[in-house]
C-alpha cells in the first residue's frame, strides 16, 4: 500500500492503522468500557494521540455516573494522520468507533 495521502479531502489509513477493529455498534456500557481500553492500548502502545473529547480519556464517569448524555472522543494516527472517533449515546444507548470525525 502506498503511503497514506489525501485523496479528494478523504485520509486514506496507513499499514500502522488499518487493521484497527471499527465497531459499528456499541452493544452495552461493557463493551463500550471495553473500546475505551482498547483507545487507551493505541495511545499507550501505538503513540495515538487524543486529539479532543468531552472529558479526559477513561474519565467518563463520576461516582459511577455518566459525565454527560454524550461521550466522545477522537484519536489521530501517529503516522499518517488518520482520526477515529469514539462516541457513545449514554441516555439512549448506542455509539460507534469509526474512521474519521
Amino acid at each position: 500500500m502506498r503511503d497514506a495521502k489525501s485523496y479528494g479531502g478523504a485520509v486514506k489509513m496507513c499499514d500502522y492503522c488499518k487493521d484497527i477493529p471499527l465497531v459499528e455498534r456499541i452493544q452495552s456500557p461493557k463493551h463500550y468500557e471495553q473500546i475505551v481500553e482498547s483507545i487507551f492500548e493505541l495511545v499507550d502502545k501505538k503513540g495515538f494521540l487524543v486529539v479532543e473529547g468531552t472529558c479526559p480519556l477513561g474519565c467518563h464517569q463520576v461516582n459511577q455516573m455518566w459525565v454527560d448524555d454524550i461521550i466522545y472522543h477522537i484519536v489521530k494516527c501517529p503516522r499518517c494522520n488518520q482520526e477515529f472517533t469514539c462516541v457513545v449515546n449514554t441516555y439512549r444507548g448506542g455509539g460507534c468507533f469509526k474512521k474519521g470525525r
